[in-house]
């Protein structure tokens, strides 16, 4: 696969660059596997800057719902241990719950799907951040009306 092997080495001569799975000093190396922890490394042109931040705002949006969700049933625990409430309301539980779940379940999608986000085009990119928002914003107007 490999066409030019010979980059790797030219490229490191009198270079100092660490391996990027161990962290041992690449400098001089003369073949194409960490000599300390023996990964194949590859020389690769990327991005500078990457598109990130729409992938960025996106998960910002569901770790705000998410963290919401949590806090509350965090809080409860907390009314329970130290017995300052008779007991958990139900539709307080399932509504919090139910929000972390999904707003979890969202995260864990979207992070499993964060190349493939940040290579869309911007526009699109910027329709599924306000979906993560859109989510976030249903979450907390869930729990206002069915919370009292």
């Amino acid at each position: 696969m490999d066409v030019l092997p010979n980059l790797l080495p030219t490229f490191l001569a009198g270079r100092d660059c660490a391996c990027p799975g161990c962290g041992y000093n690449l400098r001089d190396l003369r073949g194409t596997r960490c000599p300390e922890c023996g990964d194949e490394l590859v020389l690769q042109v990327g991005l500078m800057e990457p598109r990130q931040a729409g992938v960025i705002a996106g998960l910002i949006g569901l770790a705000a719902g998410a963290g919401m969700s949590g806090l509350l049933l965090g809080f409860l625990v907390i009314l329970l241990v130290t017995r300052q409430a008779g007991g958990p309301d139900a539709g307080f539980v399932v509504v919090n719950l139910g929000g972390l779940v999904v707003e979890g379940t969202a995260i864990v999608i979207w992070l499993r799907n964060w190349r493939a986000i940040r290579r869309l085009k911007a526009g699109m990119t910027w329709v599924l951040v306000a979906a993560c928002w859109g989510l976030t914003l249903t979450n907390l107007i869930v729990f206002s009306i069915f919370v009292r």
